[in-house]
C-alpha cells in the first residue's frame, strides 16, 4: 500500500460491494467515482464508473479515474494481481482481508480511518456490536447446535470452511457447520461426505442466485439421489438464503444473522446426535 495523503480522499474507487456499502454507511457516497460491477446497494448513490467485477478489476480503468483511494480485498480470486498493478501505477490501495464475521467491524473502522471518518466509523462499530449482542439474546437455548450444511455451489459441491463468515454466522445463530473441519474459507467437497454427515439443515447460497427464491425449488434438492435419507430432507429443512445478506461481507451481514436466527428457531433435531 502506497503512502497515504494527509488530506481525506475526495475521489474513491470501491472494488468490492462490501467496501461500497461501508462507504455509503459512513456518508462518503458522494466521493465514489468508480465501483465494481454487479453492485446492489441499499443506499442511493451518485452515478459512478464501473471498473469490472471484484474478481476481474480493470487497473487501467481505475487509474483513469484519478482516485485518491482505491479499496479492494485480496480474498477475491485474482485480486492480488489487480492490487499489484494499481500500486505499480502509484495508486493508494487499501487492501482488506475479509474472511470472518468480525472482519466486518475491523473493515468498517479501517475504511473510516482512511477516509477521515474515524469517529463516525467507531460509532457504527459500537452500534453494530450492540446489535449483535441483542441478537444473541434471541438465540433459543438447545441441548446441542443444529448440524448444518451450507452449499455455495452445486457442481461440483462447494461448502464453507472454518475461515468463513458464513460458518461464524451459523454458529452465532445456534448451528454448527458440519464441514468446518478445514481452514479454508471455502472448498470442494465430495457428495459422499455430505451424506455421511447427515445434516439437519441445508442452506443454499449459490453465487448469482440473488435474493428472490421464487424461481428456486427446494424439491430439486429433495430429489437428489441418495439425499432422501438426510435428516434435512426428511424434515423438509432446506432453505435458500438471500445472497445480499450472506454472500457479501458488508453491513448487511447483521441482517443475515437476524434472518438465520429466525430461521433456526424451532427447527427439528435428530433424536440421536452425531
Amino acid at each position: 500500500m502506497n503512502e497515504r495523503s494527509s488530506q481525506p480522499p475526495a475521489r474513491i474507487v470501491a472494488c468490492t460491494p462490501s467496501s461500497a456499502e461501508i462507504l455509503c454507511l459512513l456518508g462518503a457516497e458522494k466521493r465514489l467515482v468508480g465501483c465494481c460491477e454487479g453492485l446492489d446497494l441499499p443506499i442511493p448513490v451518485s452515478k459512478w464508473t464501473p471498473v469490472g467485477p471484484p474478481d476481474n478489476i480493470d487497473p487501467d480503468k481505475v487509474a483513469s479515474l484519478n482516485p485518491d483511494l482505491v479499496i479492494h480485498s485480496n480474498t477475491y480470486p485474482g485480486a492480488e494481481v489487480a492490487i499489484h498493478a494499481m500500486e505499480s501505477q502509484g495508486l493508494h490501495v487499501l487492501n482488506l482481508t475479509t474472511e470472518r464475521f468480525d472482519d466486518l467491524l475491523s473493515d468498517m473502522f479501517a475504511v473510516g480511518v482512511e477516509i477521515g471518518e474515524e469517529d463516525k466509523a467507531a460509532e457504527w462499530v459500537a452500534r453494530f456490536d450492540e446489535r449483535r449482542r441483542r441478537l444473541m439474546r434471541l438465540v433459543p437455548r438447545a441441548d446441542r447446535p443444529l448440524r448444518v450444511y451450507i452449499e455455495l455451489w452445486p457442481n461440483p459441491f462447494v461448502t464453507a470452511g472454518a475461515q468463513s463468515w458464513m460458518t461464524d454466522m451459523i454458529k452465532l445463530a445456534g448451528g454448527k457447520n458440519a464441514f468446518a473441519d478445514r481452514y479454508y474459507p471455502s472448498y470442494p467437497i465430495d457428495e459422499e461426505r455430505i451424506l455421511e454427515e447427515d445434516p439437519e439443515v441445508v442452506l443454499i447460497c449459490w453465487a448469482g442466485q440473488g435474493d428472490d427464491p421464487s424461481g428456486l425449488d427446494p424439491d430439486d434438492i429433495f430429489r437428489r439421489k441418495g439425499w432422501e435419507k438426510l435428516a434435512a430432507v426428511r424434515f423438509k429443512q432446506v432453505y435458500f438464503l438471500p445472497e445480499s445478506l450472506f454472500a457479501v461481507p458488508g453491513p448487511r451481514l447483521l441482517d443475515g444473522l437476524e434472518h438465520l436466527i429466525g430461521l433456526f428457531a424451532g427447527l427439528q433435531r435428530d433424536e440421536v446426535s452425531r
